[in-house]
């Protein structure tokens, strides 16, 4: 049963995110336009309405599996929690600042100089919302607690599909196309940048290595502390090497640059952490 209730869940939930996400996108948009007309479009109107609706349902899918998101959260321990995310996020910080080094080295970036105090202030926040969202739902949800309620079954594969699920999330947004009618939001689904050929490979293929590592780190810390650190980090890093180490101009881009998300240095500086943290033990227990 344990198993069936695994995957009735996730297929429950991916259904009622499909059809409400598309029910309520055009009525969100209008009410929009309505307040600020012509400022947001539409892919970023149903993004945020995917977001919204992913987290309303998140209650009901824990409660139908019967998981505590405390037992991965491990509230009451924010002292130990809080050291361990501020070292991860260094560490995550630290790798995009040796991809912007190298972008540098290849004459695509140059050194600007220490970024002010309300840089660092933005990425930080940034990055801490971003990756508490993400990991919660990712690696908590669609992780540790899916886990559970699949009974235990081998990590391994769930690592796989977690990462693969991770890295398509990020082209959920749709390209241009029809957007008034009533129809909008279901046509959209059918646009998505995944299968509508607006997917960058390299970047696709560091999300996923992404995803094997913060996956990885979530099975063997058995919490969430370690991959919400390193994923501020990561996100908070990507804020601060932009202005630290600015593009130059007119820099002819290519696999070496300027982009720190894809192209083969960053997916490198990624699979070398991987292939580091592949060998640490598991220690998420079913209790």
């Amino acid at each position: 049963m344990g198993m069936k209730r695994g995957i009735l869940g996730v297929v429950g939930f991916a259904g009622l995110w499909v059809v409400l996400t598309a029910a309520l996108a055009p009525a969100v948009r209008s009410g929009v336009e309505a307040l600020a007309p012509g400022v947001y479009p539409f892919a970023r109107i149903f993004g945020r309405v995917q977001l919204g609706v992913a987290l309303a349902l998140v209650p009901g899918l824990l409660f139908f599996w019967r998981q505590d998101p405390r037992r991965f959260l491990e509230v009451g321990r924010w002292k130990r929690q809080g050291l361990r995310m501020g070292l991860w996020a260094g560490l995550g910080m630290g790798m995009l600042g040796l991809v912007a080094m190298g972008q540098s080295g290849l004459g695509v970036r140059r050194w600007g100089g220490v970024p002010g105090f309300g840089v660092w202030v933005g990425a930080g926040g940034a990055g801490i919302l971003v990756a508490v969202l993400e990991e919660f739902f990712f690696r908590g949800v669609l992780g540790l607690a899916w886990w559970r309620a699949m009974g235990g079954q081998r990590v391994g594969w769930l690592v796989g599909v977690g990462a693969v699920v991770f890295a398509g999330a990020h082209f959920l947004r749709p390209v241009p196309g029809a957007e008034l009618s009533w129809e909008a939001g279901f046509l959209a689904w059918t646009r998505l940048e995944l299968w509508a050929g607006a997917v960058d490979p390299w970047k696709l293929a560091g999300l996923f290595v992404a995803g094997l590592i913060l996956g990885r780190m979530a099975w063997a810390q058995g919490t969430l502390a370690g991959p919400i650190g390193l994923h501020a980090g990561w996100v908070a890093g990507w804020k601060v090497a932009e202005v630290a180490w600015p593009e130059v101009p007119q820099a002819t881009a290519g696999w070496w640059g300027p982009s720190l998300e894809a192209g083969p240095l960053p997916f490198l500086v990624l699979l070398v952490f991987a292939l580091a943290l592949w060998g640490r033990p598991i220690l998420a227990r079913l209790d």
